[in-house]
């Protein structure tokens, strides 16, 4: 199953006898693509998990709580967690005190001469640009770590929000959200084997015999890139799972759309158009359960809106932070290949590898964080669209419409770093713009020292 296709789990015949009232919509179908609804397909089995969401990335959750970016939190329902114990409280307390200590140490290691060995280079200018790379690096996960320790409430609160929410819509459509969340295992493993192959190029290509001190730097190094890398992931799939509740209720309001009814009452439609019916398109069966779906959709909305804005706030520090580190070393790395290409001396391979692990690291990263919002956005504002051609359908349900469109025009849905700029599917095209710019003003820099290097100024006599 391809990562972007999910499913609506139809209720087993033991979950059909829920105690709570529930109208099945007749615009639920078992099978639910991002395109179309697809009505002849059969029901899929349901699954028993305790978390229908987020088993679905238990494994970069456990990675977070390991490392102390999560809370390691308490199952308290099917649908609902708690906070950490004071046991688990106390673990992540203790990983974010070793974190921090850690960094203490490096961030004086890289203003002594003990790191020295670490950055090969042809000119001091390169060297400077390394340390300043490592230093960004440490700073990113530094704030990841304080951010993340501020925010573990919300982020608490964001969970229980959507599980409330995933039961909100078994209760009314005896239905299930899941999604194939492969994607977040594969850059997990992906992100492991590139740190990996970084250290290890790292050290061959280190003159001389390693200092220990060299050995943590380049080992809490790799940590804090693999688990700031990691926490994006996190943040990707939290933004798809929101997406995909969208997504839902945008297909539920399709229902009542001319297309979608079309395509059902198509036989029926051509013969009211014969008839000389005044509004042919408009099938009252089922636009009668429009008022109870519409209050359903707006009060999911509102909560999906909510749920968005929690995500944004808590990592939008993070997010500036890993944009500005991104850019960083994806610029020094492309300047570096330039470098190594264009130089007149040697080749290196050990940087040629050095540098493409990095680029391609970054990249698929960015690509993914703006995609994963770029959807979501969209699938947001893409809810007032569908309503106002819905509209037209039925006078009789305009004044329900008219509010929730009203809302919509005050509301601007975007999701920001800390509010500098708009994170979405044309950003990643943006921070290369901002690469190549900044990437001919360091090719001209590198000229003029080369041009000073080969004619230099003869001394008075």
């Amino acid at each position: 199953m391809s990562p972007n296709t999910w499913v609506i789990e139809m209720p087993t015949q033991k979950a059909r006898s829920h105690p709570y009232p529930r109208r099945i919509s007749p615009y639920r179908m078992p099978v639910l693509t991002r395109d179309a609804f697809s009505r002849d397909a059969p029901p899929m089995p349901a699954r028993s998990h305790d978390h229908p969401v987020f088993e679905d990335i238990r494994t970069i959750l456990s990675v977070l709580k390991a490392s102390g970016l999560m809370p390691i939190y308490e199952q308290v329902s099917d649908y609902e967690v708690g906070p950490p114990t004071k046991t688990n409280e106390f673990y992540s307390f203790f990983v974010r005190g070793v974190v921090h200590a850690l960094t203490i140490f490096n961030v004086y290691s890289l203003f002594t001469p003990i790191s020295a060995q670490l950055f090969f280079s042809y000119r001091e200018t390169d060297n400077v640009n390394q340390w300043i790379e490592l230093l960004l690096c440490i700073l990113t996960y530094t704030l990841t770590v304080f951010v993340c320790a501020r925010n573990t409430t919300s982020m608490l609160r964001i969970m229980n929000e959507i599980l409330q929410l995933d039961e909100e819509v078994r209760r009314q459509f005896g239905a299930n959200l899941s999604q194939n969340f492969g994607f977040s295992v594969k850059f997990l493993v992906g992100i492991a084997a590139c740190q990996a192959y970084i250290i290890v190029l790292k050290i061959y290509a280190v003159q001389g015999e390693i200092t220990p001190t060299s050995y943590i730097l380049l080992a809490f190094y790799g940590i804090q890139n693999g688990l700031t890398a990691t926490y994006i992931v996190f943040a990707s799939a939290l933004l798809r799972i929101v997406y995909i509740r969208f997504h839902f209720i945008n297909q539920l309001l399709n229902g009542y759309t001319y297309g979608q009814q079309h395509k059902r009452k198509e036989g029926g439609a051509r013969a009211r158009r014969q008839r000389g019916d005044v509004n042919p398109n408009v099938n009252p069966a089922l636009m009668e359960h429009f008022p109870e779906d519409s209050l359903f959709i707006y009060r999911m909305h509102n909560k999906l809106l909510r749920i968005y804005k929690g995500i944004n706030d808590c990592c939008n520090l993070i997010l500036v932070s890993f944009l500005g580190y991104s850019f960083y070393t994806v610029t020094t790395n492309c300047y570096n290949l330039f470098v190594q290409i264009t130089g007149k001396g040697m080749v290196s391979p050990n940087i040629l590898q050095w540098c493409f692990a990095w680029i391609c690291l970054h990249v698929s990263l960015l690509a993914l964080l703006s995609r994963s919002c770029g959807l979501t956005t969209t699938e947001a504002n893409a809810t007032s669209q569908i309503l106002a051609r819905v509209y037209a359908k039925s006078k009789e349900y305009q004044n329900i419409i008219d509010k929730f469109l009203t809302k919509s025009i005050k509301q601007e849905v975007q999701f920001t770093a800390y509010g500098f700029f708009a994170i979405d599917n044309s950003t990643l095209f943006k921070i290369f713009s901002a690469v190549t710019t900044y990437l001919v003003i360091l090719i001209q820099f590198k000229q003029l020292e080369d041009s000073k290097v080969e004619d230099p100024v003869p001394a008075h006599t």
